[in-house]
């Protein structure tokens, strides 16, 4: 998205921006994901929160605490000459249309996952925005964070050897009460389903690290939730670079914890993250060789913290404030060890999030504001652009189409050139 290889014809060049003052945001969706979108933007310096935007009255009334105008329409936020960047927080068949809008009026967006529907949808949302010459950013989160950024460099710099295997599992307990009360999350043709809402936030670490797809074949089912989509997948993924990955993903099963895990494998190593409880990764295991050839040995936690130390994230040993330090060793060892809505479980987050502040590691999603608002002024671009994004979606739906032909093997379309 940084324009660097030249627009095509009718597409504008994304031009520097030295504009004095605030990045202003503007927030489409005040859901609960909206509303974190604007706390982060309210917090950040040099990030300012100028208005919000939602159809539904009662969306409207819970978020008037945040004390910005909150208008009825997209239309109307969009046609505001003062918000810069867009934050697109509805559910996900709006995505694809409100990106467009958005491009259309010139402004940056940074679209809540999943990027659209489906392909198609994808392809014309990013083709908008080339077109208007705005930056598309796509919030996963993961990717902020300092432990995955470590373990993409080691894998892109070789240091695990040729990449041949990865494996994602994906355990989401979702009661059928929670999908009557969102019902968009079981409507496939709305953006539910455990593909769509839940497994791309594995996918997309798969493939930042294993790189582009090219062919899917898999099964879906609809086990145990009484749903308009799929709550139970598996696939097995082929890669460009020759390596294969499997993907097992759940949104019916029942465990104390809410887990998402991707191993990474390669003929001089491999590692081990888990996202527990949705909240941030987190590397439980590391082995690398000193050599091609040599058996790989597992890497002492004081060794991992250095690879972590790296990408500026040392705060795995806790807070450095005594009072968060109680409340760490009162809330107990490490994340996902409670059910994610236990006061214990809620304790240890803010504790881990105190310990990322002191070290100047910010929230995943402040992290993808951040560089949305440096993009904004001509000062890089996002961590996650929609081209980044589509590899993901390409899964989902040359998976959904595997399963609808019986399991057989869907080679995936790669993106156009930019």
């Amino acid at each position: 998205m940084s324009g660097a290889a030249g627009p095509a014809a009718g597409e504008r060049r994304l031009q520097p921006n030295d504009k004095a003052g605030p990045v202003r945001f503007g927030i489409l969706g005040c859901g609960g994901i909206g509303r974190w979108h604007a706390r982060n933007v309210r917090a950040l310096p040099g990030l300012e929160l100028a208005a919000m935007a939602d159809p539904d009255p009662g969306a409207r009334d819970r978020g008037r605490d945040l004390g910005v105008p909150i208008h009825p329409s997209a239309e109307d936020l969009l046609a505001r000459p003062d918000v810069e960047v867009v934050c697109v927080c509805t559910p996900p068949a709006h995505h694809a249309s409100l990106i467009e809008a958005a491009a259309r009026a010139g402004k940056h967006v940074l679209v809540e996952k999943p990027l659209a529907l489906d392909l198609a949808d994808a392809d014309r949302a990013i083709a908008a925005c080339r077109r208007s010459a705005v930056h598309l950013g796509v919030a996963h989160q993961q990717r902020a964070r300092s432990g995955t950024r470590a373990l993409a460099r080691l894998a892109h710099d070789g240091a695990l050897g040729r990449l041949v295997l990865g494996a994602v599992t994906h355990a989401w307990h979702k009661t059928q009460e929670r999908m009557d009360r969102d019902a968009w999350r079981g409507d496939a043709a709305a953006g539910g389903g455990v593909l769509l809402d839940e497994a791309v936030h594995g996918l997309d670490l798969l493939t930042w690290f294993l790189g582009e797809p090219v062919w899917v074949q898999g099964a879906t089912r609809t086990s145990v939730l009484r749903i308009q989509a799929e709550d139970t997948a598996v696939a097995t993924i082929g890669f460009e670079s020759g390596a294969l990955a499997t993907l097992a993903a759940g949104s019916a099963v029942n465990a104390a914890r809410d887990d998402i895990a991707v191993e990474i494998l390669g003929t001089r190593g491999m590692f081990r993250i888990e996202v527990r409880d949705y909240d941030d990764a987190e590397i439980v295991r590391l082995d690398l060789a000193q050599a091609e050839g040599a058996r790989a040995r597992p890497l002492a936690p004081e060794q991992v913290e250095a690879v972590v130390r790296a990408e500026r994230g040392s705060w795995r040993g806790g807070p450095v404030s005594p009072i968060w330090r109680a409340a760490a060793r009162l809330a107990g060892p490490g994340r996902g060890v409670r059910p994610f809505r236990s006061p214990l479980a809620y304790l240890r987050r803010q504790a881990d999030r105190k310990a990322q502040r002191e070290q100047g590691e910010p929230q995943g999603h402040a992290a993808l504001l951040a560089a949305m608002a440096a993009a904004a002024r001509g000062r890089g671009a996002p961590l996650v652009t929609g081209e980044d994004a589509r590899p993901s979606l390409a899964i989902v739906d040359g998976l959904r189409r595997s399963a609808a032909a019986g399991g057989a093997r869907v080679e995936l379309t790669r993106a156009e050139p930019a």
